[in-house]
Parts: structure tokens; C-alpha cells; sequence
């Protein structure tokens, strides 16, 4: 049996709103009459990335009830029932077969209104660490759907299904399909004549915390130059700071290719050796998918650390090196990607880790269990 109607709830950053996109393209793939519609709120992502998709978005009045001062954690107790009664009244209208909760501050009235009037409700969790709406919310979820297999620990064990996390559908081909593209670059620079095989990297920050990594990794590459490793770059620095960070590669060197955004995401991951980048669940499935090694840097601000955590998965794995902000050494990690520059080999065995964790159908295993659940 096919979902005719579904409610999908969260958002606030593109790592919970696109698998909520990335599970109604499936729901839609397999039936293309079956009614979506999102809740979230005016100020998230949601509300610039939903509308021109196509999507409905119904928006709610709530924050957050955690992080702040006491100021914000009583604004955020007072517009939970109201935001619940608003949610109740969209499930009303939309009379959703069953209701997605993706994480976010949107999540929990949509859930809670869900719960109250009997509605088969489920959750995502991307996260290897949930964070505290999911945890809640996973007491009254009849399923919990997890994108790390570390996830499970925080939910009942009968509740909860190991699925990677939802990939949208273009993206999961496009991810499939590239193909690791032959090493014939080499590096134009004048900070050192290079010595030693070279390494394509790719550096991107994600929606989150792209500052650190501008301003860091510039000087950590061009060093790295000046250890007789050629290097060509591409980084992705968002729109606020391209040009002063094109301006730390051209003063040391100018040897990358900086950009506000990358819009062929796969190809760029495909042309790469490696990945600088945030540990955000999508960036990892991303990662994973393609089957590319990386240094990760956590965002710290996230919450409950969860970047973090997602990160040792992969670590773990061998398919990762994790380098904190609060353990960044220039030195050290100099020598970490010359060693890697070196040791081909050991870069094959990194992608094959990181390809032997991809959830590439993950989309597709969410929406079998999710039928069940609404049949």
C-alpha cells in the first residue's frame, strides 16, 4: 500500500529539511497523486528551499527550548501548546496518513498534536548523538528511523530501524554514477618547487561554521606546498567571505579554485582525493556515498556535540581523520596529508571505509518501513 497523504515536520538547517525532501520524493516516486506537505517555521531554511520545490509549507510559532538564557527557554515553554494547537489544526486540514518529525524546533508540536489525536507518527534521526527533541520525542514515536547505527542506543530497541539517511534522488545518482577522476594536475605555485606526488582536496563548510575552515585551511594547504606537496584546491566558502579567502590562497601561493558555491556537487566530490569539510549527517552520507576520504572538523556549536560524534563513526572506520577546532594544529596535520599525498594506497583503503558505511537506498528503505507503518 502506497502513502496517499503524509505530513513531514522540522527543519531550521538544510540537515533536516533535505531528508524530509529526500523522503516525499520517494513517497511521490512511487505515487505521484500523494499529497506533502511540510510544517516549519518563517525563519528556517525550509522556507527558502521548500516553496520552489514545489512543496507546501505550513509555519508555526515556536523556538527552542534548550541553549539561551532563561529568557529563551521561557519564550520557547510558551509558544510550545500554542505552536501544538497550530499544528493540530494543519493535521486537521491535511489528514496525513502518517507524520514525519526530521528534527528541528518544528518537530515537537507537530509530534506532540500528531500524538494527542491518535496520528501514526514516526521520527528521522540523522545524527549519530540525537538531539533533544528527537530523544523526546522518540518516547511517543511509533517508529524511529536512524541514520547511524550509534543512534539506536538513545531509542527502544523494537522501535527503531537502521536506515542511513535519505539522500534526495538526484543527488544519490549523481553520488553513484562520478567516478574518482584520474591525478594529472599538478600544483602552480611559487611558495616551493613540488617533490612529492600531489593531492586534489576539496574544502566546503556547509550551512553551519564555513569561518574556521576559511581561514584555516588556506594557510594549512599552502604550508603544505611549502613541504614540497603539490596541491590543487577547490573551496567552497559561502557568499560573505569568497573574496577574502581567495585573498589568503593568492597571498600564499595562489594555487585554488575559490567559490561561493559549488553547484555540481558530485562531479566535485568525483575530481577530489580529499575532503576538508564539517561533519554534518548529510555531509557524511554525501561522503560516504561517493566513497571519498576526508579530514573532518566538527562544528563545536552544534548541538550536543553531535558533529562530533558523527565524525568518530567514521574515524573509527579508517575512513576518516577527525582534527577539532579546539585540537587544530597546523604541524600535525601537515604531516598527516603529506603522509597521505605519499601513501596512495592507504587513500584507496580510506575510500573504501567510507563506501563500505553508504546507505545509498536510504530513502528507499524509510518509505517501505513508513508504508507498513501507515497501512
Amino acid at each position: 500500500m502506497t502513502i496517499s497523504s503524509i505530513v513531514i515536520a522540522g527543519g531550521g538547517t538544510g540537515g533536516h529539511v533535505y531528508p524530509g525532501v529526500a523522503i516525499a520524493e520517494e513517497i511521490q516516486r512511487r505515487n505521484p497523486d500523494a499529497r506533502v506537505a511540510f510544517i516549519g517555521t518563517e525563519r528556517g531554511l525550509e522556507a527558502r528551499i521548500l516553496p520552489p520545490l514545489g512543496y507546501a509549507l505550513e509555519t508555526i510559532n515556536v523556538s527552542r527550548l534548550k541553549g539561551g538564557g532563561l529568557w529563551v527557554k521561557i519564550k520557547g515553554l510558551f509558544r510550545l501548546p500554542i505552536a501544538t494547537f497550530q499544528s493540530w489544526r494543519i493535521l486537521r486540514r491535511h489528514k496525513p496518513e502518517v507524520v514525519v518529525g526530521v528534527g528541528g524546533y518544528a518537530s515537537g508540536p507537530a509530534l506532540i498534536a500528531a500524538w494527542l489525536t491518535f496520528r501514526k507518527t514516526a521520527i528521522q534521526e540523522q545524527n549519530a548523538t540525537p538531539g533533544l527533541t528527537n530523544r523526546w520525542l522518540g518516547k511517543i514515536a511509533r517508529r524511529i528511523f536512524v541514520g547511524f547505527s550509534a543512534a539506536q542506543r538513545s531509542f527502544k530497541a523494537k522501535k527503531t530501524v537502521v536506515t542511513g539517511n535519505p539522500i534526495r534522488a538526484a543527488i544519490a545518482a549523481g553520488l553513484a554514477n562520478a567516478q574518482r577522476a584520474p591525478d594529472t594536475s599538478a600544483a602552480d605555485t611559487s611558495a616551493a618547487p613540488p617533490t612529492a606526488p600531489g593531492l586534489r582536496v576539496l574544502v566546503f563548510g556547509g550551512s553551519q561554521g564555513a569561518t574556521f575552515l576559511n581561514e584555516r585551511v588556506p594557510e594549512l594547504l599552502v604550508h603544505l606546498v611549502s613541504r614540497g606537496v603539490a596541491v590543487t584546491v577547490t573551496h567552497q566558502t559561502g557568499p560573505s567571505e569568497v573574496d577574502a579567502t581567495r585573498e589568503r590562497y593568492r597571498l600564499l601561493g595562489g594555487f585554488a579554485t575559490v567559490v561561493p558555491f559549488i553547484d555540481r556537487m558530485a562531479e566535485a566530490y568525483a575530481a577530489a582525493d580529499l575532503a576538508i569539510c564539517r561533519a554534518g549527517a548529510l555531509t557524511i552520507a554525501e561522503l560516504t556515498a561517493v566513497g571519498l576520504p576526508s579530514v573532518l572538523v566538527p562544528f563545536p556549536h552544534a548541538a550536543d556535540n553531535h558533529q562530533e560524534a558523527n565524525a568518530r563513526v567514521l574515524e573509527a572506520a579508517g575512513a576518516a581523520l577527525v582534527a577539532t577546532q579546539a585540537s587544530w594544529d597546523r604541524e600535525r596535520l601537515t604531516e598527516a596529508l603529506a603522509e597521505l599525498a605519499r601513501d596512495r594506497a592507504r587513500l584507496m583503503r580510506m575510500g573504501d571505509a567510507a563506501r563500505g558505511l553508504a546507505e545509498v537506498d536510504a530513502a528507499r528503505k524509510l518509505v517501505d518501513a513508513l508504508e507498513v507503518l501507515a497501512a
